[in-house]
């Protein structure tokens, strides 16, 4: 009984899409009449927000406005903003080359938190990140930039292996 509440929006929704929407989840009509699609999914144990994602895949304008019933809201529809890359496998991602060459110098001693006349910088924002013991290359991937580094050693409130 998820979709009691939704019973009115599921109802509907039109044969052709509610046909639609029952292939995309692998099932069939179990039964037959106003309330099928609701009882189908029911019985099945999907609730809303399995349909909605059912409707908005199926990506017509009947579904697309039962969906919008279903939510409650108008949903706007955008172009893709990385159209122009495509859908990579996993395995065919390389690093990039300054990626590869890992920085293992660790981190020795960290001063307690600076104190400046001028006020909050950038990079003071990222000091949490700064923790005995970890390698520069994970300091990089946590958010530390280069910059921050060089300063931070240059003033001597952090101490790195050689």
């Amino acid at each position: 009984m998820m979709l009691e509440k939704y019973r009115k929006g599921v109802a509907g929704v039109d044969r052709v899409t509610a046909s639609l929407v029952l292939k995309q989840l692998r099932l069939s009509w179990r039964r037959r009449g106003v309330d099928a699609l609701f009882r189908t999914l029911d019985e099945a144990g999907h609730d809303q927000a399995d349909l909605v994602l059912c409707l908005l895949r199926v990506n017509t304008r009947e579904a697309l406005r039962s969906a919008e019933k279903l939510v409650g809201k108008k949903i706007t529809r955008c172009p893709p903003c990385l159209q122009r890359y495509r859908a990579v496998p996993l395995r065919d991602l390389r690093l990039r080359p300054h990626d590869t060459s890992a920085d293992e110098r660790r981190v020795l001693s960290v001063v307690g938190e600076p104190t400046l006349r001028s006020g909050r910088k950038p990079w003071l924002r990222r000091w949490h990140l700064f923790q005995v013991g970890l390698s520069v290359s994970q300091l990089l991937r946590r958010g530390v930039t280069r910059r921050d580094l060089r300063l931070v050693t240059k003033r001597g409130w952090v101490r790195l292996s050689a």
